[in-house]
């Protein structure tokens, strides 16, 4: 009889320590599962957005990508993601379409927007090297020294060499013979270091 007085009391305490237990810690329970649900819910949600705006902006792409002459195509493009990186692959289409067209401030200011919507480091390193021949090619030598001149420690040999090729160009064109040569000297034992191919270079160092 006492076993059983004795097991009853002790079944109300563990119960009255479970109540104040809950009492106390149920709350912020309930919150953290409630927040857990509330993550897992915005995580899938924002997977599921992120997958179908690649998706659209991917067929903006290829609508463009048919049609490259198209300014509408790609008006529609720059409104829907101005930072994608098809986007920018779009833009440096544009500026050579402009480019090969003679229109070189349209080029600039296409190639620019690449670099200020700050593309990834691939893309921006062919937008740099696109505008600054864009800029030998409507002759604005200085304006194409200063934006390679912050690409000429690049830690990659061939950005560094097609760097120093053009930077030979620029000065062949402003009529330094002996700058141009340094520069293309430098090129070659850069795309020496990489075991690439460099005979244009050597051809441009051989006829200055």
């Amino acid at each position: 009889m006492n076993d059983k007085i004795d097991l009853g009391i002790a079944e109300d305490e563990d119960l009255a320590r479970a109540k104040a237990w809950w009492k106390e810690n149920g709350s912020s329970i309930i919150g953290g599962i409630l927040i857990g649900t509330v993550l897992v819910v915005g995580y899938n949600f924002w997977q599921s957005y992120q997958e179908k705006h690649a998706s659209e902006v991917a067929g903006l792409y290829e609508q463009y990508n048919q049609s490259p002459e198209d300014s509408v195509a790609l008006e529609a493009l720059l409104d829907f993601d101005d930072k994608a990186a098809y986007t920018q692959l779009a833009r440096m289409t544009a500026a050579k379409i402009a480019t090969d067209a003679g229109k070189f401030e349209k080029a600039e200011q296409l190639l620019q927007s690449v670099l200020d919507t700050k593309a990834d480091d691939g893309l921006r390193s062919v937008a740099v090297l696109r505008l600054a021949t864009v800029y030998l090619a409507n002759s604005k030598q200085d304006a194409a020294l200063a934006l390679l001149d912050a690409q000429s420690n690049s830690g990659l040999p061939l950005m560094q060499a097609r760097v120093q090729e053009l930077q030979g160009d620029i000065y062949l064109q402003k009529g330094d013979a002996d700058k141009a040569r340094g520069f293309y000297e430098s090129s070659i034992a850069s795309m020496q270091q990489i075991g690439q191919p460099f005979v244009l270079i050597q051809l441009k160092l051989d006829n200055l």
